[in-house]
């Protein structure tokens, strides 16, 4: 039994979406009212690995991020924690891995996190759990069974309560972050795109009702229902009728499809279980466990309805193997200084052939064709703020990750503030794909944007790029840097992002007269301090 004298707790997470910190705070909520314990759920790059030293035991919540990597407030850590670093033997310690087993390396941060304090010496209190999708469940049973844990290791406090090692304690977000699902009405439903384009955008403009309030760098998580027709063609490819019953469920088939289940993303289970039955070796290769889903391989752009195409297979076989529809998050593209009873949204509409049969994305095709009534919950982004009305911003968007920023706009031109503002959008051509392009405008001519740089990779022989704005316009990008600003980058994840932070370093290395080393420690900095911060998809 530990010495309660000697306990020194450390509680961090590491998110992009909150749902990480919001199972940490848990834990610690837990903790108190059933040990007394005191501690704070602080971001992973909050952490200085020294802490670890004097640390009884750490608790950690994580999520990943894009290709198996940690959220960007975890990034730090990991980079300092995969160094070398004294051991810790003297530390027990747990590790609740959230993540979505449809991608590849699914709750890769958690796992790495794991073994490596494992490999540093220090004592597992209880299995790493890794969580599929909806987390919140999952993460009370996690928080309970530590908790009794720690009740073992320690006799209950006496007058004062275990203080939690928290060095410097900041302001916690409040409880009441994640709302439950209300029922919204879809009133504006536009294409933003011109007819000309090869893309499909929409805008998007759904009135909240009365006691839901938001802001600006918020999103939005729009519960989706299924395309009527792919439902339709996989109860005829299965051989029965919407109202057939099926084992251990209270809906019928036909709801499960339609409201609860989710058949546009194979899941593991079912690429196994048609892996195991069919009788054509190429697809069995490639639906095994070292199958790839990205662009190229056999299983990209695939559905439900094409796998069970490939095998005999069962109602309730099937069924048990489907994952549970999950809602979709949308970065919230108004401030609620103009419109607080509405959100805007701004929607790539996904749409693809494969193998001659029509493909569409769950949310984007609901929005774009079946919604009038839409079933939607809050995602705040406490981490992507505004910062004081004087602190000069970047903001990187192209494409539909002109949302956040086109809140942003609104809220800074509301309220008049001094602070410039500085934005590089890109797409592929002005004519058909410059969204919100009048509006944009009128921002540069009322002085709220103070700079407008743009990118449409298409209108000339040579393609263009938002980083390559980045790069013409170093120098004087460097300067705001150094002036204090933040930097925001909003888009696509796999390549936009990627590039969007090699140009930063590159800009920080070559203006600031810099090796690749110090570049790295400042992009650091801005990192920790959350001056560069980043909402990618």
């Amino acid at each position: 039994m530990t010495d309660r004298r000697d306990f020194s707790l450390i509680v961090a997470f590491g998110t992009d979406m909150g749902n990480a910190e919001d199972a940490a705070m848990t834990f610690c909520e837990a903790a108190a009212d059933a040990l007394g314990i005191e501690s704070e759920a602080r971001e992973l790059n909050q952490i200085e690995v020294a802490e670890l030293q004097q640390a009884t035991h750490f608790v950690v919540v994580t999520s990943t991020f894009g290709d198996g990597e940690f959220p960007d407030n975890a990034t730090l850590f990991w980079e300092a924690i995969s160094a070398d670093t004294d051991r810790l033997e003297h530390m027990s310690f747990a590790v609740l891995a959230l993540g979505d087993s449809s991608y590849e390396l699914f709750c890769n941060a958690g796992k790495l996190l794991d073994e490596r304090l494992e490999t540093l010496g220090a004592t597992r209190m209880l299995e790493r759990i890794d969580v599929d999708g909806f987390y919140e469940q999952p993460a009370k049973a996690w928080t309970t069974d530590l908790v009794k844990l720690l009740a073992a290791e320690h006799a209950a406090p006496a007058a004062g309560a275990m203080v939690a090692s928290t060095p410097e304690r900041t302001e916690q977000p409040s409880r009441d972050r994640h709302h439950e699902p209300v029922d919204a009405r879809l009133s504006v439903n536009r294409l933003l795109t011109a007819s000309a384009s090869d893309k499909e955008v929409r805008h998007y403009e759904v009135d909240l009702p009365g006691g839901f309030t938001y802001h600006a760098g918020d999103s939005i998580a729009v519960h989706a229902t299924n395309d009527p027709a792919l439902v339709a063609e996989i109860l005829a490819e299965l051989g029965v009728g919407p109202d057939h019953a099926v084992a251990d469920h209270d809906e019928p088939l036909g709801i499960l499809l339609t409201e609860q289940l989710e058949i546009r993303t194979p899941s593991r289970a079912l690429q196994a279980l048609v892996a195991s039955r069919t009788r054509n070796p190429r697809v069995a290769a490639a639906l095994g466990a070292d199958a790839t889903t990205g662009e190229g391989s056999w299983l990209y752009g695939k559905d439900v309805l094409d796998l069970i195409r490939l095998a005999a297979l069962s109602v309730d076989e099937f069924v048990d193997t489907l994952r549970p529809l999950q809602f979709r998050d949308y970065s919230i593209a108004s401030s609620p200084l103009v419109h607080p009873d509405r959100v805007h949204l701004t929607v790539a509409t996904v749409r693809y052939t494969n193998e001659d049969r029509h493909h569409g994305g769950v949310a984007s095709t609901f929005l774009a064709e079946r919604c009038q009534a839409v079933r939607v919950h809050l995602r705040p982004n406490h981490n992507f703020r505004l910062p004081a009305d004087d602190v000069p911003i970047i903001m990187i968007g192209p494409g539909t990750g002109i949302a956040p920023f086109r809140a942003f706009l609104q809220e800074r031109r509301a309220t008049q503030a001094p602070g410039r503002s500085w934005l590089f959008f890109g797409d592929r051509r002005r004519a058909t794909d410059f969204l919100y392009g009048d509006e944009l405008e009128g921002f540069v001519e009322s002085g709220t944007l103070t700079r407008l740089d743009l990118a449409f990779s298409r209108d000339q022989d040579t393609k263009v790029y938002v980083q390559q704005r980045m790069s013409e316009n170093a120098n004087e990008l460097f300067a705001w840097l150094q002036d204090g600003a933040h930097v925001y980058v909003c888009g696509d994840a796999d390549r936009m992002a990627k590039d969007v932070d090699a140009t930063l370093h590159a800009i920080v290395a070559r203006c600031g007269g810099m090796d690749a080393d110090a570049a790295h420690a400042y992009v650091n900095d801005l990192i920790k301090t959350h001056r560069y911060v980043r909402d990618v998809y």
